[in-house]
Formats: C-alpha cells, structure tokens, sequence
C-alpha cells in the first residue's frame, strides 16, 4: 500500500511522531511518501493520503479547502475526510459542540469589529477578568493573545485589527493552565491511546514548543479520558485520529480544542502508540471513507 503523509513545504521531512509511524508502517509493508498539500500531485496514485502537519493551512484557508473538496471530488481516500477536516479548520465548531451538550470553555465570537463595541465592554459584560483573544481560522497560537487585567489601549487596537480581519474568539484566560497544564487525549480508530500533558514556559500562557512550552506523557484519571472520549460522540462520520485538548475545571474535563485536522498525535511518547495508529490507518483504509453532513 502507497500512503501519502500531507505535511507542508516548510518542513522537511517528518515530525518525531509522523516518523516513529511511518517505521511502524514500513514494517507492515506500506509505502510512506510526505509530500506538501499545495504541492502539484497526482493524489489518486495513493492508496489513503493522511493530513498531517499542513502546518500553515491557515494562511491560505481557502485554498487548502479547495484542496480538500478537490480530493473529496477525485475520491481520494483522506484521512480525516475532507468534510470532517473542513468543518474543523473553523473553531466555530466548538459552538456545534456546546450545542450538542460538551462542556466547553466560555467562548465570546465576535464576528465584526463593532458587534461588542470594544473589548473592554466585552470583558465587562461577561464578568471575565484576563482573556485570551485569537481568530478563527489558526494554528501555533498565531495571533492569540492574552490581556493582562483591564484591557489597554494597546489591547483595544490589537483587538480591533485582528477583528477586521475576519471572526475572532475570545476566552476567559483559564488560570489552571499554568499550574497544571492543558491535557491531550489522543484516540485513534475510535479507541482512546494515550494522553500528554503540555504545560506553558513560566510567565506564558501558550503550550507550543515554539513558544518555550513543553510536553510528557501522562496518566490521566479514567473519568476524564472518559469524558474527554464522550466530546467525540458528538462527531459525525467516519475518522482515523482526534485529539482532545482541554483543561480540568472543578474537577471535570472541559474543552478546549477539538484538533481532527493537522495534530501532533505525540505517537513518539508513547510505546505502543505507532502500532494503534497503523492498525487503525490500515484498517479504516479498507474502506473509502463516507462523506461527512
């Protein structure tokens, strides 16, 4: 079997994890080319072609979704579909979530520059004190944000460009994301995996690597895999990978994030992490995958 990884023109190679799978996937026999999604390809030539580190989709959002309606359109058998994937690419998702009953955190959307007037009387009218602010369509923390108390004039300025933009998200900062870290539930073939716990560089609020922050394996409660695994109910269709990112608020697991498009699935912390993910590539690629409502 010929299997095509999509990843990104800026990378070379794999990542840690996407490489630890591959080796797995050798050794059953298959095939593993990375290869840029914007790049010029003949995907049909590939037995499953698996989204990967398309690390900078969100700067080009609208040609990366014709690049999944187009393999959708050519039957290319993609992992996640791409319906899935593009309903994912737009954190409005999380509202179909809290819709459908998983507790997410407190999200204000702003979808014009005046719909709150400023950002202050936003704060104000939620009761929030810190908040975190970043746009819809992003990844590695681009353009997030936090304040620090009151917003500043500087806060109002940012807010307001950012806003201009396109639709912009924003949080209360969750305060126990410095103390204890943001947990990262991967399941994969439908079946939990394995979690990481990802915690800030002193003084920051952001998880990324790039941003000092760091990850480890990580034992988590069964009650919160439990209800880290229920988000994924609320999902339609057919799917290979998911990662649930969220914090522990009062004892309870609540959303943060749900990543079905490009994660790191950290299948280079967990031994017996690349052999799940083959078995369930090898598996579901049996199939085509159905389209997604």
């Amino acid at each position: 079997m010929r299997i095509a990884f999509a990843t990104h023109v800026g990378l070379e190679g794999l990542t840690p994890s996407d490489r630890v799978a591959t080796d797995e996937l050798h050794r059953r026999g298959a095939e593993v080319v990375p290869f840029p999604w914007s790049a010029s390809a003949d995907w049909r030539r590939f037995g499953a072609v698996v989204i990967r580190a398309t690390w900078d989709y969100y700067k080009r959002p609208a040609e990366f979704l014709a690049w999944l309606r187009g393999l959708e359109r050519e039957r290319v058998p993609l992992w996640n579909p791409a319906p899935l994937a593009a309903w994912n690419m737009h954190k409005g998702y999380l509202r179909d979530l809290e819709r459908a009953g998983v507790p997410v955190v407190p999200t204000a959307w702003v979808s014009q520059p005046d719909s709150y007037g400023s950002l202050e009387q936003l704060v104000r009218s939620r009761g929030w004190s810190d908040v975190v602010v970043k746009p819809v369509i992003s990844a590695n923390a681009n353009h997030t944000w936090r304040t620090h108390g009151p917003p500043s004039g500087m806060d109002e300025e940012r807010f307001r460009a950012l806003a201009a933009e396109g639709e912009v998200m924003v949080q209360p900062l969750v305060e126990s994301l410095a103390r204890e870290g943001e947990w990262s539930f991967v399941f994969l073939g439908g079946e939990f995996s394995h979690a990481v716990l990802k915690r800030p560089a002193s003084g920051d609020f952001r998880v990324q690597n790039i941003f000092g922050g760091t990850v480890t394996r990580a034992d988590a409660r069964s009650e919160w895999v439990e209800q880290a695994g229920s988000v994924l109910d609320a999902v339609r269709g057919p799917w290979l990978y998911a990662r649930v990112d969220g914090c522990i608020l009062d004892g309870r697991f609540v959303l943060m994030e749900l990543e079905m498009l490009e994660p790191d699935l950290f299948l280079n912390l967990d031994p017996l992490a690349p052999a799940r993910f083959a078995d369930a590539l090898l598996r579901t690629s049996r199939n085509d995958p159905a389209p997604v409502a």
